[in-house]
């Protein structure tokens, strides 16, 4: 008996280790994943993942009220903003219910949206192509820097990945099959895909409605009715979340011409086309990844789901042109399209070249410099050792009271707060005067602070001038100032402090 359990067992793990069996690329994408799943809110993207992070902190500590997400930076306001629906904050705030406030929740789930986009990646491109080249395109997801990073970061990127790529698999088994039940969890997946980003509205809906025309789908009342209830939910949301912003007059700047996302004139400037697509090429393929892009392409039908996800998401990119050009996470979606392409031209390249040691050497070196550049350009930035930042939040936290209202000198970025736990007002050093300390002294904000070595969580403070004018704003109590605070004014004024923590009970 115990022969015939050992024997099942092996057979068991015969199949998990089998050729183009996806556990390998799964296990290789939660290895790289969980490296520094313990690293506090630092580092690239730190002032994104600290609004995410600051929501699901306020979400746990003021309740699960889904439909009343919170920052930081409302100063003595209730806090609540104008966003999209926070699914991502709240799932991770009811772990925190469950297991206590500790990030690396919000990083573990992270994580495991993004394990299990690997998985329904792997489906989509074995329908579509054939297991060997699944097998490949898992592995590259898995790997890739910007799909390692963003796959562990406290940012609803890694869900709107994983709604994204359910919502492609099961339409293209409702295409295939045409079974109400495929249809269903597409339109559901695509729903909270808009939901939580938004941008998925054009990027999921330009390959489903191209595809729907060619199978002749157009006029299906089921094809019709999906994206009307879509946009029905979506409304409710945004309309929602609207009137919430203009309650506090907080917001992410969603909608409008003064958000600066759709500066159109942009795309017209010089080098702009040509920074994006460099960026691209760098951050999404590492370069030699190109090449087996290009190679993925040949003889495939312009009508190939992945080429319409490719040109969908170029076309956000011409939508909303200045974050698609500072914001990388933007350009995160290439990789669900980008990878089974690589993948196709990879298996391709195998099976056309004498050199079969060639495609094995430019896969070395691609994991090779995905692991340069995950370390230099992400992993190491999120070293506390490193970071002004959290330097910085050690002082508040050590020498301000727990309710105390903070100004921060941030440029905007509210890292800082999060980091330090508290909450208040963000404002840029460049328009800080003594008129505008009284005013939000009369606020009820109690201590100004900031860095003098960086201006933002990821921006040096090199402006000698601006920083002197702020350093004598600062330090004119200093003299005057009772012994209860001097200790402050000596760490915030002494020539070889870093960073100033000032009470605005002096002023």
């Amino acid at each position: 008996m115990n022969l015939l359990k050992n024997i099942n067992m092996k057979e068991r793990i015969d199949v998990l280790f089998a050729k183009n069996s996806v556990f390998l690329p799964i296990s290789l994408g939660l290895i790289l994943r969980v490296i520094n799943i313990d690293a506090p809110i630092i580092g690239v993207h730190s002032w994104r993942q600290a609004d995410t992070a600051s929501i699901i902190r306020n979400f746990y500590l003021n309740g699960l009220s889904i439909a009343f997400p919170q920052v930081d930076w409302g100063g003595d306001s209730s806090g609540f903003v104008e966003s999209e629906f926070p699914l991502y904050q709240y799932s991770v705030a009811f772990l925190y219910k469950i297991f206590g406030l500790h990030e690396f929740l919000a990083r573990g789930f992270s994580i495991f949206c993004s394990c299990l986009t690997i998985f329904f990646l792997y489906r989509l491109s074995k329908y579509i192509f054939n297991s060997k080249v699944a097998w490949w395109t898992a592995i590259f997801y898995a790997f890739l820097p910007l799909s390692v990073y963003y796959g562990r970061t406290v940012q609803p990127e890694s869900l709107m990945m994983l709604c994204s790529i359910i919502c492609l698999e099961r339409w293209f088994l409702f295409l295939k099959y045409n079974e109400n039940k495929y249809l269903i969890f597409s339109w559901i997946a695509f729903t909270l895909a808009v939901l939580v980003k938004g941008l998925p509205l054009i990027w999921l809906g330009i390959p489903i409605f191209l595809t729907a025309i060619k199978r002749g789908l157009i006029k299906d009342i089921r094809f019709i009715l999906c994206p009307i209830l879509t946009l029905f939910v979506a409304t409710i949301w945004f309309v929602h979340a609207h009137h919430l912003g203009n309650s506090t007059g907080l917001s992410f700047g969603l909608w409008g011409s003064n958000t600066g996302r759709y500066a159109w004139n942009e795309l017209f400037e010089n080098g702009y086309l040509i920074n994006t697509i460099f960026r691209i090429i760098f951050r999404n393929l590492l370069v030699l990844g190109l090449p087996l892009l290009l190679l993925g392409f040949y003889r495939l039908n312009v009508t190939n789901l992945f080429i319409l996800g490719i040109f969908s998401v170029s076309i956000t990119g011409i939508l909303n042109p200045s974050s698609f050009a500072i914001h990388e996470y933007y350009q995160l979606p290439y990789m669900i399209f980008f990878c089974p392409l690589i993948a196709r031209g990879f298996v391709f390249l195998i099976e056309r070249i004498q050199n079969k040691k060639l495609p094995y050497i430019i896969v070395i070196i691609l994991f090779t410099g995905s692991m340069i550049m995950l370390n230099i350009d992400y992993w190491k930035l999120e070293n506390p050792i490193n970071s002004a930042v959290w330097q910085n939040s050690k002082i508040i936290k050590k020498y301000t009271e727990r309710d105390a209202l903070v100004v921060g000198v941030t440029y905007g970025d509210p890292t800082l707060l999060y980091l330090s736990s508290r909450k208040g007002w963000l404002v840029s050093p460049y328009i800080l005067d003594r008129k505008k300390l009284l005013d939000f002294k009369r606020k009820g904000a109690n201590y100004l602070t900031g860095s003098w070595d960086v201006v933002q969580s990821y921006n040096s403070f090199n402006d000698s001038k601006a920083k002197q004018e702020l350093r004598d704003l600062i330090c004119l109590n200093e003299l005057n100032s009772n012994s209860e605070n001097s200790e402050l004014y000596h760490i915030s004024c002494n020539k070889n402090s870093n960073a100033y923590l000032v009470p605005l009970s002096d002023y």
